[in-house]
């Protein structure tokens, strides 16, 4: 099991988010709703270089972009989330959920970067 903690910087509309140790979609799961009956800014930086996202399948990485959708509910609208992995195989994780959190029609983008320079460039903080 996993743990996401997350600290926020409101004056530039910015959540940081870090998971660690061995994640499952439940742990995503879970932080999400939590995440959406809080505060939440437009903007998130998915800090996940020291999570292990190699037991979350195909089909887990489907559902939370469609738990994502569900739960945010057109919260966020236009907002961005970059996710940074320090390992090609979780980057290549985060770009399968690129996919299908666009498939699932979020209102908000969704991309993976191998660096948290590249993140905060495109997220414009």
């Amino acid at each position: 099991m996993g743990e996401i903690s997350a600290s926020y910087d409101m004056e530039k509309n910015l959540t940081h988010v870090k998971a660690t140790g061995t994640m499952t979609a439940e742990d995503f799961y879970r932080w999400l709703v939590t995440y959406y009956e809080g505060d939440i800014t437009l903007l998130t930086l998915w800090d996940l270089t020291q999570a292990d996202i190699l037991e979350i399948s195909t089909d887990d990485v489907k559902e939370i972009a469609r738990r994502t959708r569900k739960v945010a509910s057109g919260a966020r609208q236009g907002g961005k989330s970059a996710l940074v992995f320090n390992t090609t195989s979780h980057y290549g994780m985060g770009r399968m959920f690129e996919t299908y959190a666009e498939l699932a029609n979020l209102p908000f983008e969704f991309r993976a970067f191998q660096n948290f320079d590249d993140a905060k460039d495109w997220l414009g903080v």
